[in-house]
């Protein structure tokens, strides 16, 4: 008896069935890229338990004729490609001819379809066998009903996740898709609650809106470079919009949604030391390339890529963010909500702007007892005649003239704002203003920044100046760690350290690089060594770069020192003139700034 044979044709949908469809979110990811591929312009998504017990999706696209939508059904049937040849030049999401079959097999599954709207067909399957079909009124479209999912295997249906989390990778989906297609209308409800509303108006930056809200898509910057094979474009966050996780670093290619570590990784190599560790950006970032130079059809799910001239596009992306920081305002801003502050939304509605006068008879009915004696203080008194516009417009003038005084200027940089001395907070923070802001600009974090590019930049010079010490300095070390520094003197004499062993542990400094300041040799010395010793590994230029960090801020000014105007100047003049005046190398801000409108509000000038 022969122990080879061919499976049935529902035992193959089974086994499809396990590498397409995974979980409800799997199921919504197939349809919907179906539905866009069918030209799509509005996708409805709804939910009953999280997909569990069904799953809608209702698409205007072009629909399907009856015997289009009967062949739908069959495996590897597909109107995207045809021949060997059409697999290195893909364009639409979908291409196996695998997930309606694979879904009709574990699931009760209803397809309702019509391709002018007047007449539709409706087919019901039930674990992928056709149990009825008839003709019905649709419009043009389709739309496809998913219930019991997993009924026939329940071995798969145990393995899902709670319906909370099950909902989470739904909505992560659909977020990263109406961020790939903000041309396209997207709606997602689960029981009859909507999660997600997205309006297809083609403008990226409003569909980054609809999915993280106002407070990232307001601190989003746009990107577009392109080096003849690549384009790279989309939005990146600023340092004050960073995320625990991440997942927020969406990365489309051809439309397609995309899993790429290295694509991530080139993304957060540019934000490196501009926001802190364990923190990652928001972005959107979309890839345009020509379909041959990538491979699209590694894993059934497609959501895996592979790229020709990989390194190429790696290096592109990292560039095209580090440009755009480079050019754009980094400063902090800082905003008190309205509830910190204990004014209640009454109150902010009434008071727009300090310049409002009130009467009494318009409060007397809404007015919550808590702001009776807030709205008392903006009473204007009986012989209180607002000023005339001309006056206003003179207060205007004269409210900062005391800035003109060049005496009060701090800095005017190119990089960093006009700012105008105040003084020093906690001995810490340095205290300045403009016409339009208050800043504080933390000292260590500034001397940190300013000290890292500089020993960056000198360690990673090829042939390093040095300066031979008149006294020679000792090092003393444990036995097992001078055996250590032997094995590092060719290494350490690379970056300009020469140390020479003396006996018994001890090593004797001969000369050090240029850039350590006179009566600090010993010290930064020390620090480099010890660095070395517990290098782990790792390329060179990254342990150079950590060097650097370390070196900074050990030797940075420390908080509660007191700093004088002119140490100040001098700080924020080097401070200027860093690639990255931002935030100091370990990503935490340098210099946040109020706004003299959200400084008014504290003191409820204004609402």
């Amino acid at each position: 008896m022969a122990k080879i044979i061919k499976l049935d044709q529902k035992v193959v949908n089974l086994i499809a069935a396990g590498e397409v469809v995974t979980g409800p979110a799997s199921v919504v990811k197939e349809l919907v890229e179906n539905a866009i591929d069918a030209g799509a312009r509005h996708i409805d998504v709804n939910l009953v338990d999280s997909g569990l017990k069904e799953i809608v999706v209702l698409d205007d696209g072009s629909g399907m004729s009856a015997a289009d939508a009967r062949l739908a059904l069959e495996p590897h049937a597909t109107s995207k490609i045809a021949r060997s040849e059409d697999l290195y030049q893909i364009r639409t999401l979908g291409f196996r001819g695998e997930a309606l079959p694979s879904i009709a097999a574990v699931s009760h599954f209803i397809l309702k379809t019509s391709p002018d709207g007047v007449r539709g067909m409706m087919y019901s399957h039930k674990g992928g066998k056709l149990v009825s079909e008839a003709v019905i009124a649709f419009p043009r479209g389709t739309e496809i009903v998913v219930k019991n999912l997993f009924f026939n295997t329940p071995a798969r249906l145990q393995s899902l996740q709670s319906l909370s989390t099950e909902l989470s990778y739904i909505l992560d989906f659909l977020d990263k898709i109406a961020l790939a297609r903000p041309d396209i209308a997207f709606r997602l409800t689960n029981n009859d609650r909507k999660l997600l509303q997205t309006f297809g108006g083609g403008r990226l930056l409003e569909a980054i809106q609809n999915v993280y809200g106002n407070d990232v898509a307001k601190n989003m910057t746009e990107i577009d470079e392109n080096d003849g094979f690549f384009r790279v474009r989309g939005f990146i966050g600023n340092i004050s919009v960073t995320k625990s996780s991440r997942n927020h670093i969406t990365i489309i290619v051809n439309g397609r949604v995309a899993r790429n570590n290295k694509l991530i990784a080139a993304v957060y190599e540019a934000y490196e030391g501009r926001i802190p560790g364990g923190r990652y950006p928001v972005c959107v970032i979309n890839v345009s390339v020509d379909p041959s130079l990538i491979d699209v059809n590694v894993h059934p799910q497609k959501t895996e890529i592979r790229f020709s001239n990989e390194e190429d596009l790696l290096a592109l992306i990292t560039r095209a963010i580090d440009n755009t920081l480079n050019r754009v305002d980094l400063i902090v801003d800082q905003e008190i909500p309205a509830k910190d502050i204990g004014i209640s939304p009454r109150s902010r509605q009434a008071f727009k702007s300090r310049s409002e006068y009130v009467s009494e008879k318009d409060f007397s009915a809404e007015t919550d007892d808590d702001d009776a004696a807030y709205l008392d203080i903006f009473k204007p008194r009986e012989d209180t005649v607002p000023p005339a516009p001309a006056e206003e417009e003179d207060a205007a003038q004269t409210e900062f003239s005391f800035l003109e005084d060049g005496d009060d200027l701090l800095f005017a940089g190119d990089r960093l704002p006009k700012l105008y001395y105040i003084g020093q907070l906690f001995g810490t923070y340095i205290l300045a203003q403009n016409e339009d802001a208050f800043y504080l600009i933390d000292q260590h974090a500034a001397h940190e920044r300013i000290n890292y590019e500089r020993f960056r930049d000198e360690l990673k010079k090829p042939d390093a100046r040095r300066y031979e010490l008149l006294i020679p300095a000792k090092l003393d070390f444990t036995p097992a760690e001078a055996v250590m520094v032997g094995e590092k003197i060719e290494e350490l004499a690379s970056l300009g350290l020469e140390i020479e062993e003396f006996g018994g542990g001890t090593y004797m400094i001969r000369a050090v690089p240029a850039w350590i300041p006179k009566g600090r040799e010993k010290d930064f010395a020390e620090e480099i060594i010890q660095k070395h010793l517990e290098k782990k590994g790792g390329a060179k230029h990254e342990f150079l770069d950590y060097l650097a960090v370390a070196l900074a801020c050990k030797r940075s000014i420390k908080g509660n020192e007191p700093l004088a105007k002119e140490g100040a100047e001098n700080l924020l003049s080097q401070l200027n003139a860093c690639e990255n005046p931002y935030t100091c190398p370990h990503g935490r801000p340098v210099i946040v700034r109020f706004g003299r409108s959200e400084i008014e509000k504290w003191f409820r000038r204004i609402l």
